[in-house]
């Protein structure tokens, strides 16, 4: 589905005006209270232990992709592991993990492709790709080397948007977004900021990593044809913040964008990292698909929730 420039800009004010009539009567206190709570209740709360089976490398033909956590996922082929944006500890500035990542040690210690977004600390985060091999290769922004230079992996690849990359069987192609790229609290150099599309095994799957909702999602639909999008759905309270974030309305509006099959939501149920309450983005979004007829799981086109440690395999279709 290819969107024209007029009618992109159209589709995002539709967005804007369905979000205004979604937020009219919630007041900012009511927000920062909202948000105050959760931050404070996650402070003194636990994490949640999550079992994630091993993932096997796929035979030819197939792909898996996992669901860690936040932004993390896993896509394993038959020819390497990729792991997207990891983040793997259990607090963030102090705030604890609702559930662990949802990562088996054997398949982390197999990861032999690592996917940065951009260089916010819950994305590109020191002390888990500490816990990486230093053999994997690692994909990054523009800018963004001397971040991770010092942390002892082989080969490091800054890739700009519209560039490619070929690591064992897969190809990584670095796609615009729309997000900031400076890392914050003390370093606030410019830096790139980019999603993925990865081609392996016949299938094409989209990264977002981070971004709000831009005309850019129908010519990365109409170039590359991803069969599955994954698509970050939290951080959109207060409505400022969408400028870089996707509500579960906006993912679903990319969605159609991509021309995807299978949308993956990613980067809820982690952290309080935004406004809305935590379990908040996963309910909206449940009941677009159920409205949208997009949660039947034998749909050709589909809304796949996967739980923190969850796969879903997929096989190339004649």
């Amino acid at each position: 589905m290819m969107v024209a420039p007029t009618a992109a800009a159209e589709r995002a004010r539709e967005l804007d005006f369905e979000h205004r009539k979604r937020e009219r009567g919630v007041w900012p206190f009511v927000l920062s209270m909202r948000y105050l709570t959760t931050a404070l209740g996650r402070l003194g709360a636990g994490t949640t232990p999550v079992r994630a089976s091993p993932v096997a490398r796929p035979a030819p033909g197939a792909a898996s992709i996992t669901f860690v956590g936040h932004a993390t996922t896993m896509i394993t082929t038959p020819g390497v592991r990729i792991l997207t944006d990891p983040l793997l500890e259990n607090s963030f500035y102090g705030l604890r993990r609702a559930k662990a990542a949802g990562i088996a040690r054997t398949d982390l210690a197999d990861v032999g492709l690592v996917l940065i977004t951009h260089a916010h600390r819950d994305h590109l985060s020191h002390a888990s790709l500490a816990r990486i091999s230093r053999k994997a290769v690692l994909i990054v922004p523009p800018h963004c080397t001397r971040l991770v230079q010092g942390l002892g992996f082989t080969e490091i690849i800054e890739l700009d948007p519209g560039r490619s990359q070929i690591v064992a069987d897969v190809e990584v192609t670095a796609v615009p977004v729309r997000h900031s790229g400076t890392r914050g609290f003390g370093d606030y150099v410019r830096r790139g900021a980019c999603g993925y599309v990865i081609r392996a095994a016949g299938l094409s799957a989209y990264v977002a990593g981070d971004t709000g909702y831009f005309s850019g999602f129908a010519e990365i639909g109409r170039r590359f044809r991803p069969d599955v999008a994954l698509l970050p759905i939290a951080g959109y309270e207060p409505a400022s913040f969408r400028e870089e974030h996707l509500s579960p309305l906006d993912a679903l509006y990319a969605f159609e964008d991509l021309g995807a099959r299978i949308l993956i939501p990613t980067s809820y149920g982690s952290f309080p990292l935004s406004y809305e309450r935590l379990d908040a983005p996963l309910a909206w979004l449940r009941r677009l698909a159920r409205e949208r007829n997009l949660a039947r799981p034998d749909a050709e086109r589909r809304v796949a929730v996967l739980a923190h440690g969850e796969t879903v395999h997929f096989r190339v279709r004649a």
